[in-house]
């Protein structure tokens, strides 16, 4: 498949996803409506002044590991199945383009529309970090880059890691339940978990929170924040770190090529 052939199928993909309105809205709530509705909180509970570190931490937190990747999740889970549920596999696999091909051109079509959303959502925690720090220092151009990549990532992965598992699955309710769940509540009772000791770097979120720029939110290490959710940053090597989410990504990633390459048309 040539570079022309797949550009085109990852363009025909991007637009199926933004087709699906009631996806792209419910997207967009979770991620930049959610950032908007936290910050005008926290500046109305704070009488309109934010210290601008933690509004970096904690927009970084809402896009990386909850609301924003609850919207990378739902886009992922439905580039994966959406071939299915439309009817049109069977089409397109008559076509005799490689079905590896249909799996694979989905992930980038699938981050082309989760991506600036959630950059977007922290981009509002940017803006909340400059105009309304008030006599607290203003972060560094450095400190919100380092930020936005670790966001950039954390979509990223999340998204490659539903598209795979939805695929494999053949169910977007499915891979969405699991995902989630396990993100949320398996996720903070494993990092918990003190006596699993080593084994809980294995936990993706856990890993990201290793590579994240600053104390995540809700930490002791960062008690003035407004989100009141424990921080999945555990002292690891950084290699490990990166291993462990690279295998998230594609580890899923190929089971959900395997599931399209053999499933029937």
């Amino acid at each position: 498949m040539n570079r022309i052939i797949a550009g085109q199928m990852i363009a025909a993909d991007i637009l199926k996803l933004r087709r699906n309105r009631a996806m792209m809205v419910t997207a967009a709530l979770l991620s930049i409506g959610i950032a908007i509705l936290y910050f005008a909180f926290v500046l109305l509970r704070h009488d309109g002044n934010f210290a601008g570190p933690q509004a970096l931490a904690d927009g970084a937190t809402l896009m990386g590991v909850y609301f924003g990747a609850f919207a990378a999740i739902l886009i992922g889970a439905e580039a994966g199945t959406m071939d299915l549920t439309n009817g049109v596999f069977r089409d397109l696999a008559a076509t005799g383009r490689s079905r590896i091909a249909l799996f694979l051109v989905r992930i980038p079509a699938a981050i082309a529309v989760a991506l600036p959303l959630t950059l977007v959502g922290f981009g509002l925690s940017i803006v909340a970090a400059y105009a309304f720090h008030g006599s607290a220092e203003a972060p560094s151009a450095g400190q919100a880059l380092e930020y936005a990549v670790w966001v950039a990532l954390g979509t990223i992965i999340q998204t490659t890691f539903a598209v795979g598992m939805a695929s494999l699955t053949r169910s977007r309710s499915i891979t969405l339940v699991a995902i989630i769940g396990w993100n949320t509540i398996a996720t903070a009772l494993i990092n918990f978990a003190s006596f699993l000791g080593a084994a809980r770097d294995l936990v993706l979120l856990i890993a990201l929170g290793r590579l994240s720029p600053g104390p995540a939110v809700g930490t002791r290490a960062n008690p003035g924040s407004s989100i009141a959710l424990d921080n999945f940053k555990l002292p690891m090597p950084a290699l490990v770190a990166v291993l462990v989410i690279l295998a998230w990504a594609v580890i899923p990633a190929a089971a959900g090529a395997w599931r399209t390459r053999s499933q029937d048309a």
